[in-house]
C-alpha cells in the first residue's frame, strides 16, 4: 500500500518535528534504526497521544481519519498539541510508508494502571 503523502508533504512533516539535519531527505539517509529512533522520538515530542478533542470540542466530538485531514490538523495547523491515538497511528503509518518503511496496521488493547503500574485485564481495541 502506498502512502497518502507526497514527498513534499513528508519533508514538511520532518521539518515540523525538527528532525536533525543528518536525516534530511535531500541527503538520502539510510532508513535504519537510528533514523527510525530519531523519527519516533521527535514525532512523540511534537505530537504526543492525547484526547482533548473528545472531551473539549465545542460541537463535533468525532474523529476524522482521512489522511489529508490528519496532515492538515497535525502538521499545517501546528497546534503544538498531540492527537487521538487512532489519528496519530494512521498518520504515522502513512509517514513511514512515504519514507520507504514496510508498515502494517494492527489492533491493540489497553490495560489500566494503578499508581503507574499496569494491572488487571486488557480492555478495548
Amino acid at each position: 500500500m502506498a502512502s497518502a503523502y507526497a514527498q513534499a508533504q513528508t519533508q514538511t512533516f520532518l521539518e515540523f518535528i525538527q528532525l536533525p539535519s543528518q536525516y534530511n531527505l535531500a541527503n538520502n539517509p539510510p532508513r535504519d534504526l537510528s533514523f527510525l529512533t530519531g523519527l519516533h522520538t521527535h514525532m512523540l515530542s511534537t505530537a504526543p497521544y492525547e484526547h482533548l478533542d473528545l472531551h473539549y470540542a465545542a460541537k463535533d466530538r468525532s474523529i476524522a481519519l482521512d489522511p489529508q485531514h490528519l496532515y492538515q490538523k497535525i502538521v499545517l495547523h501546528g497546534r503544538a498539541r498531540g492527537e487521538y491515538c487512532m489519528e496519530l497511528s494512521l498518520f504515522y503509518n502513512h509517514i513511514l510508508r512515504a519514507l520507504g518503511f514496510d508498515v502494517y496496521t494492527a489492533g491493540v488493547k489497553i490495560r489500566r494502571r494503578e499508581e503507574g503500574v499496569p494491572k488487571g485485564d486488557f480492555i478495548g481495541w
